[in-house]
């Protein structure tokens, strides 16, 4: 998959003499920092900053409060232990949805995109059209309606083949505007509509631009059990200035037979790891 002017953008950034300022931005193990940086708490730091934590003798000693004196020197206080080491409350401007502050956590983690929050509308398909398709949800191939049985409750969506092609279907996008780096966890439980199918099905998270472009996750596959529901996870770092979908493909091409889906989950983590509920 292209990951069209991204790409382009760190290829330009390449050609750039000196090293680049990446104090701030967001990592893990599959997003290191720059030459220069490591990854403190899922965010870049330049490798002296905790240089002064032997002098600072105390974290919190006077009104510095932070986690050093060379890392906001001459800034606002970066706010990343505001309360958790004067307090013991956790940071206000990451995870307990309170005000931004002015430090680290500025910028995606304070996007207003809420955190540990399920973002898909009808993620159970218990809400159909007037013609028997699940709203919020379309088959891009195929065809898709909200039936029971569910898993929970009443509906589950049953994707169908009606031609040799594999079909899909893939929820509406998002209404947010993401940051790079936001992590973004999915869940869902499938089955087969008619028991001892041998087919797999795969989930992906997907990055959608204003433009009509497209980047998206490896995908997650399961191939579920006759008569069993089995759940299925994936995950997905963005590359920013996108609205985000989820997306269901089967290999099944059967017309006579079809899988169920039920009970989709669409978050964005508040740490650097997908912790499901």
């Amino acid at each position: 998959m292209v990951k069209r002017l991204h790409l382009l953008a760190l290829m330009a950034a390449a050609c750039v003499p000196g090293p680049l300022d990446e104090t701030g931005k967001q990592c893990s193990e599959l997003r290191p920092c720059g030459e220069g940086f490591i990854c403190v708490d899922a965010v870049c730091q330049d490798v002296a900053f905790d240089a002064g934590l032997a002098p600072d003798a105390g974290a919190d000693a006077g009104p510095d409060a932070g986690l050093d004196a060379g890392l906001d020197a001459g800034r606002v206080d970066a706010g990343v232990d505001a309360g958790v080491v004067d307090a013991g409350l956790t940071d206000a401007g990451r995870l307990d949805g309170g005000p931004s502050d002015a430090g680290l956590d500025a910028g995606p983690e304070d996007s207003g995109i809420p955190v540990d929050t399920n973002l898909l509308l009808n993620p159970g398909f218990e809400l159909a059209t007037a013609d028997g398709g699940a709203r919020s949800w379309r088959a891009t191939t195929g065809a898709l309606a909200a039936v029971p049985p569910g898993r929970t409750g009443q509906r589950a969506g049953r994707l169908t083949a009606t031609s040799t092609s594999s079909p899909s279907m893939q929820s509406d996008p998002v209404n947010v505007t993401t940051s790079f780096g936001m992590l973004f966890c999915s869940e869902a439980w499938v089955r087969h509509d008619v028991d001892g199918g041998t087919s797999s099905v795969t989930m992906t998270i997907r990055d959608r631009y204003g433009d009509g472009g497209i980047d998206s996750s490896n995908g997650s596959s399961t191939q579920p059990p006759p008569g069993q529901w089995r759940r299925i996870r994936e995950q997905w770092l963005s590359y920013g200035n996108s609205s985000v979908d989820v997306r269901f493909t089967t290999n099944r091409v059967d017309n006579t037979n079809s899988v169920l889906i039920d009970d989709v989950l669409l978050f964005r983590s508040s740490s650097a790891s997908c912790v499901y509920p």
